[in-house]
C-alpha cells in the first residue's frame, strides 16, 4: 500500500443570541487540525507571513447570489459564498497547485489504484458544534451527487469512463474507502467536492425522507433560509444577507486549519462582499477606501498605478501569469426547440460554418487593446495555459509553442463569403441578410450588466457583425437572470466565462454531451453529433490512464478537435492577472481565487488584517 502522509433593511436577517451562544468554538486544538505552515521556511508558505485574529475584510461582488446550496450551485454569484462554507476531502495547494489532504488527513492507495482509503480528520466540527464524520461523506456522495433527484455538475465530473461512479464506503466513523471499477487519474481532484451536512440536510432528500417531493433539495438552503440554519466546515460561515446591499460572512469558530503558532484561521472576524452595480462602482469604492482588496480590471491598472505611493497600495500585474478560467461565446443549437419556434435561427446555429463565420468575425486583438489596456492573450483551448495539459505546449509540461494552436485570424470578408456559402445573403436589398424565405436574420447578444469588459466586448462582436450584414444587438442582463436563461436554453448568444483549473476533466460538465452546462446543445445528450461523441471519447481516454504523457495526447486532441470543428463556444481572451489591495492587509498577494491554482476559495484564510 502507497501512504500518502437582499429585501429591505429592515427584512435583514441575522443570526440569533441562542445560535451565537451554541458556537463559541474549541476548547482545545482539535486532535487533527490542519497545520497552516506561515511564514515556516521550506514549505510553499514561506513567503507568508503569520498574524493575530481580528478585522472585518470588504471586497465587493456584481449582483446579489442565487442560493447557499453548494452541491447545487452552478454560477459564480453562488459559489464566492459557497465555497467560503464547504471543504472537501482533499484541495489543491493554493500556491503551487499540488493535491493535498483536507478533511482527509491521509490516505492509503492500493497496489492496483482501484482502492483509496480516505483517514478523516478526528476531533473537528461543523460549525453548528456538530461533529464531522464518515456519514456526512458518504452522504454527500451517495445520497445528493450521485443521486439523480439532485441538480448537480458533480456528478458529471466524477463519472468513470464506463458509466459507473466510484463506490464509497464507511469503515468507520474516520474512514471512508473509495473503490474503482477502473483506472481514473483524476481521482484525487475529482473526490475533493465540497461535503455536506447530514444531519442539517438529510431530511430535505426524498431518497431518505420520503415524506418530502422528489427535488426538494434542489430548493433546499435557497435566500430565504434563515443563516441560523446553514452550516459548514470551511473558514467562513453567513451571517447575514441584504438583498442588493452585502453579505456579512463571520469566521467559522470550528473551522479546523491553524497556524505554526497555534493560531486558529481565518485571522480576519469578518468577510463583507459589497454588491454593486458594476466593475466601476467596485473601482470607485476600492479609491475611496471602502474595499481592502479588488479584482481589478486590466483597464484600471494605470489609475491605480498612479496613486500607488500615495495610497499605500500594491498593484499587482502578471503579464506572463493569465487568470484560470475562459471567457466565451455560446451559441445556442437548441434554440426554440422546446416550443417548436425559430426553426430557421436553429438551424443556421446548427450550421458549422456560420459558427467558424462568426470565430472570424470576432475581433478578438481590438477587444485586448480597447478593453483591457493590452494585458490579456487570444483565447483557442477550454484547458487553461497554466495546465500541464494545455495542447499549446508540444508535450506534457512542456514550454508553450502554441504549435498546436487552433487559430481564425479576424477576417470580415471571409466571414461574409461564408454566410454567402451557405445562402444567408440579402434578399431584398435592405442591407440586412435574410433566410431562404425572405425572413431577416436577428439575433441578440446577451452578457451581465456591469460587467463592463464583457459589455464592451458584445458591443465589439455586434458591431462587426453588423457590417456584414448580420442585424445583432447587445442586451446586457441581470447576472443570474442570464445563468437562468443559459441553463434553459433560452436565448440566442451568450457571452460568459467558465472557473478552470488544471486538470482537463473538470471541464466534463460543460464538454461531454450529457453535461450539466452542455448549454449550447443540451440535446446531444439524445442525439450527439459525431464530434461531439468524439470528444467524450477523448475525455475518457485522458482519465482512463496514469501516464500523463498519454493523457496529454488525448487531451491535445480534444482541445483541437473542440476548437475546430465543434465550435459550442467560441473562445475570445485571456486576461492577464492583475490585483490591487492596501498594504494593511497582510498577504493579499494571493488572495484572489483567480490567482491561486485551486480557483477555490485563494488564501482568505491567511488574510492578516493590520488596519487601526
Amino acid at each position: 500500500m502507497k501512504k500518502l502522509v437582499l429585501i429591505t433593511a429592515s427584512l435583514l436577517v441575522v443570526f440569533s443570541a441562542c445560535a451565537v451562544a451554541l458556537a463559541q468554538g474549541y476548547e482545545v486544538m482539535p486532535e487533527d487540525a490542519l497545520i497552516i505552515p506561515l511564514g515556516v521556511e521550506g514549505t510553499p508558505y514561506d513567503f507568508l507571513e503569520p498574524g493575530l485574529r481580528g478585522g472585518t475584510m470588504y471586497i465587493s461582488t456584481i449582483g446579489d447570489p442565487k442560493k447557499w446550496n453548494h452541491t447545487t450551485s452552478k454560477e459564480t454569484s453562488t459559489t464566492l459564498y459557497t465555497s467560503q462554507m464547504m471543504a472537501g476531502l482533499t484541495n489543491q495547494n493554493p500556491v503551487n497547485g499540488a493535491i493535498e489532504p483536507e478533511l482527509a488527513k491521509s490516505w492509503d492507495i492500493s497496489d492496483d489504484g482501484l482502492v483509496i482509503t480516505f483517514h478523516l480528520r478526528r476531533g473537528i466540527m461543523w460549525s453548528d458544534s456538530e461533529p464531522f464524520t464518515a456519514d456526512d461523506v458518504l452522504f454527500t456522495f451517495n445520497d445528493l451527487i450521485y443521486n439523480e433527484d439532485v441538480d448537480t455538475s458533480s456528478r458529471d465530473n466524477i463519472q468513470l469512463p464506463d458509466d459507473t461512479f466510484p463506490v464509497v464506503e464507511k469503515v468507520d466513523d474516520h474512514t471512508v474507502k473509495v473503490t474503482l471499477s477502473m483506472t481514473f487519474r483524476p481521482i484525487l481532484t475529482q473526490i475533493g467536492v465540497g461535503i455536506m451536512p447530514k444531519h442539517k440536510l438529510a431530511r430535505y432528500v426524498h431518497k431518505l425522507n420520503p415524506d418530502v417531493a422528489v427535488g426538494t433539495f434542489n430548493e433546499t438552503w435557497g435566500l430565504d433560509t434563515d443563516p441560523a440554519e446553514l452550516c459548514g466546515l470551511g473558514p467562513f460561515i453567513v451571517e447575514s444577507y441584504e438583498p442588493d446591499q452585502q453579505v456579512v460572512m463571520r469566521r467559522n469558530p470550528y473551522h479546523y486549519r491553524y497556524d505554526a503558532n497555534g493560531t486558529q484561521l481565518p485571522y480576519i472576524d469578518k468577510y463583507v462582499i459589497l454588491t454593486v452595480a458594476s466593475q466601476d462602482v467596485s473601482l470607485l469604492k476600492f479609491r475611496n477606501g471602502e474595499l481592502d482588496v479588488f479584482g481589478c480590471r486590466p483597464a484600471d491598472v494605470p489609475i491605480l498605478k498612479a496613486e500607488e505611493a500615495a495610497k499605500d497600495i500594491t498593484v499587482m500585474v502578471a503579464r506572463d501569469k493569465p487568470v484560470l478560467g475562459t471567457t466565451w461565446i455560446t451559441v445556442n443549437q437548441d434554440v426554440g426547440l422546446a416550443d417548436g419556434t425559430r426553426e430557421n435561427l436553429r438551424n443556421l446555429f446548427r450550421n458549422s460554418k456560420f459558427r467558424v463565420a462568426l470565430c472570424h468575425a470576432m475581433d478578438k486583438q481590438t477587444m485586448i487593446n480597447n478593453l483591457v489596456n493590452g494585458l490579456a492573450v487570444p483565447q483557442w483551448s477550454p484547458v487553461s495555459l497554466l495546465s500541464p495539459f494545455y495542447a499549446g505546449r508540444d508535450y506534457y509540461g512542456g514550454p508553450i509553442t502554441e504549435t498546436n494552436s487552433v487559430i481564425f485570424e479576424y477576417d470580415l470578408d471571409k466571414a461574409a463569403s461564408l454566410l454567402d456559402e451557405i445562402g444567408i445573403i440579402d434578399r431584398n436589398g435592405d442591407g440586412w441578410r435574410d433566410f431562404e424565405d425572405g425572413t431577416a436574420v436577428e439575433m441578440e447578444f446577451n452578457t451581465n450588466v456591469g460587467n463592463t469588459v464583457r459589455e464592451g466586448a458584445i458591443l465589439i462582436i455586434v458591431d462587426d457583425l453588423n457590417k456584414i450584414g448580420l442585424k445583432a444587438i447587445a442586451n446586457p442582463i441581470d447576472f443570474n437572470t442570464l445563468v437562468t436563461k443559459l441553463l434553459s436554453a433560452d436565448y440566442d448568444f451568450v457571452y460568459l466565462g467558465l472557473t478552470g483549473g488544471t486538470e482537463p476533466n473538470s471541464g466534463g460538465n460543460v464538454y461531454r454531451p450529457c453535461g450539466t452546462l452542455h448549454a449550447w446543445h443540451y440535446s446531444a445528450c439524445e442525439e450527439p453529433y459525431e464530434v461531439e461523441k468524439r470528444i467524450d471519447e477523448l475525455l475518457d481516454a485522458g482519465v482512463a490512464t496514469l501516464d500523463n504523457d498519454k493523457a496529454f495526447e488525448a487531451y491535445k486532441e480534444y482541445q483541437i478537435t473542440l476548437a475546430a470543428e465543434d465550435l459550442g463556444l467560441l473562445y475570445t481572451f485571456n486576461n492577464a492577472y492583475t490585483y490591487v489591495y492596501y498594504n494593511y492587509v497582510g498577504n493579499a498577494q494571493v488572495a484572489s481565487p483567480l490567482g491561486s491554482p485551486s480557483s477555490y476559495y485563494g488564501l482568505t484564510w491567511d488574510l492578516v488584517f493590520k488596519k487601526g
